[in-house]
């Protein structure tokens, strides 16, 4: 009897070969290449149609962005928190481009994920965001400073563990976040952003 459940149980494993969880703990960190795009929303107080605020495209452009974090995984269950830094350069609203119009994007969020075989790992992202736009080319127009915007991200990804070092990923994020513009004669205007963005992404696992 022991001999065939033995036997059984040698053959079920050469019919249904298992396989081992990919292994994403640790700390890594790595660069990303992102598709941004979305729409820019004044206050109630300019720029409005009756009752409706003015929206302006942000012009689609492409960012490099730098990014580390350290996670802990408990069987299938990955979670842990990730800073990220993600810059523009010349961007533009309305499809226009804008020599000087930089931003800078700090992203500071959790993940929670589920490893579904021996390389691959589903995740969820969320967490705070500050979006920094340098509104030097409106100094001109009455713009007083900075756009500082506060708010949220949240997002959600696949990671690729293509060697036990190197993950390679996609993810997709939307921040919502809002701030002031002052103009020269004291005015503010609230502004709020709705920003999408498609990453690529490689990291190097410690």
């Amino acid at each position: 009897m022991h001999f065939l459940t033995k036997s059984a149980a040698v053959m079920a494993i050469g019919l249904f070969p298992t396989t081992g969880l990919a292994d994403f703990s640790g700390a890594y960190g790595g660069l990303s290449i992102n598709d941004i795009g979305g729409t820019t929303t004044f206050g109630d107080d300019a720029l409005t149609i009756g009752d409706t605020e003015l929206g302006l495209g942000i012009k689609e452009d492409i960012a490099i962005g730098g990014f580390g974090g350290y996670q802990i995984q408990n069987g299938n269950l990955v979670y842990g928190g990730e800073i990220a830094l993600t810059s523009a350069t010349d961007g533009g609203i309305a499809g226009i481009q804008i020599e000087g119009l930089d931003t800078l994007a700090t992203d500071i969020k959790g993940r929670v994920g589920y490893v579904l075989n021996d390389r691959v790992m589903a995740y969820g992202t969320a967490g705070f965001s500050r979006v920094d736009v340098d509104l030097g080319p409106f100094e001109g127009l009455g713009v007083d400073g900075d756009l500082e915007a506060d708010g949220f991200i949240v997002g959600a990804g696949i990671d690729y563990l293509a060697t036990d070092n190197i993950v390679l990923g996609a993810e997709f994020t939307n921040r919502q976040v809002g701030g002031t513009i002052e103009s020269e004669f004291g005015d503010e205007l609230d502004v709020d952003l709705d920003v999408n963005s498609f990453a690529l992404r490689a990291a190097f696992k410690f």
